[in-house]
């Protein structure tokens, strides 16, 4: 198998055997390392934060040795993109429950004040000019 390492480690077996290592001369390098080293749980943290980077077709492996850096910063970009994207969604469901909490304040401060004693459609009848008293 064909990785790209971008940080040092030591891969274990189940009984604690060193696997295999990966030495600083290695890095950002396609370095073989055997197949086993899958069954370590460094080898999935490792892929899944992007500082080793196993390819898994040779189109993969073609755009690795191309330009390993370009990989690794799409791969950094698009978690930053994600976390972007997040924020910008809380930021407009805040935005919206805000809008909507200035709307109804908006609607309570036009409405007219009306006295306890006074109901809507004695309001509606003065207005008419029907309970003009003289």
């Amino acid at each position: 198998m064909l990785v790209v390492p971008f940080a040092c480690a030591e891969f274990h077996d189940k009984s604690g055997n060193v696997i295999h290592r990966i030495h600083a001369h290695e890095l950002r390098n396609i370095t073989p390392v055997p197949d086993a080293i899958k069954q370590d749980p460094l080898y999935a943290l490792m892929v899944e934060e992007g500082s080793l980077k196993a390819p898994e077709s040779k189109i993969d492996l073609k755009a690795l040795e191309n330009n390993p850096d370009a990989v690794v910063a799409k791969g950094e970009s698009n978690a930053k993109t994600a976390k972007a994207a997040k924020a910008v969604k809380t930021e407009k469901t805040e935005a919206a429950a805000k809008t909507e909490k200035t709307r109804k304040a908006e609607e309570s401060a036009t409405e007219p004040a009306r006295p306890d004693n006074t109901s809507a459609a004695a309001e509606a009848k003065a207005d008419a000019g029907q309970n003009d008293t003289k």
